[in-house]
């Protein structure tokens, strides 16, 4: 694929999902989140995380797919690859690591929009203070994995552009 305008528009739309995903982990984690646990009251803070989460599920997802479908002709038409899995280069090494990163990623959207984030949900509902500050720290935790993960990632890219 020597065309640079679909070698331009699917590198803009990998960017464009990474940004979206990414992100909105991190203006989640570093200032929703604190602002939420801050102002909010247990029950209201449920109502609001579940309705944020399921409007941000739907952009998580979709960015999921998109960085699915660009990355891999990114991934082909680049000089550095030889094949799916490759362990000569390291280049390829990276290659592999980033893409473990970006399942653990999205093995973690699933289950904090699926499970974590509808418990905590209920949870604040039921006026359960134990329950709700169990299923809380959870999803603070999955989302603080995930940012780590994340930011592995884009760490990863970033080497590889330099390679």
């Amino acid at each position: 694929m020597d065309n640079l305008f679909v070698k331009t528009f699917l590198d803009v739309l990998h960017v464009l999902a990474t940004v979206i995903w990414i992100g909105g982990m991190l203006v989640n984690f570093l200032v929703i989140r604190p602002a939420t646990v801050k102002v909010l009251e247990p029950s209201v803070a449920g109502k609001f995380t579940q309705a944020m989460m399921k409007r941000f599920r739907i952009f998580v997802y979709a960015s999921i797919v998109i960085l699915g479908i660009t990355g891999i002709p990114m991934k082909i038409v680049s000089e550095h690859y030889v094949s799916i899995v490759n362990f000569e280069n390291t280049w390829g090494i990276l290659s592999f690591v980033k893409h473990l990163l970006y399942g653990v990623l999205v093995v973690l959207a699933v289950l904090n929009f699926e499970v974590i984030s509808p418990r905590v949900a209920r949870a604040a509902a039921t006026s359960s203070n134990r329950q709700f500050a169990k299923w809380k720290k959870r999803l603070a935790m999955s989302g603080m994995l995930a940012l780590i993960s994340a930011i592995g990632t884009l760490i990863i890219s970033s080497m590889m552009r330099y390679l």
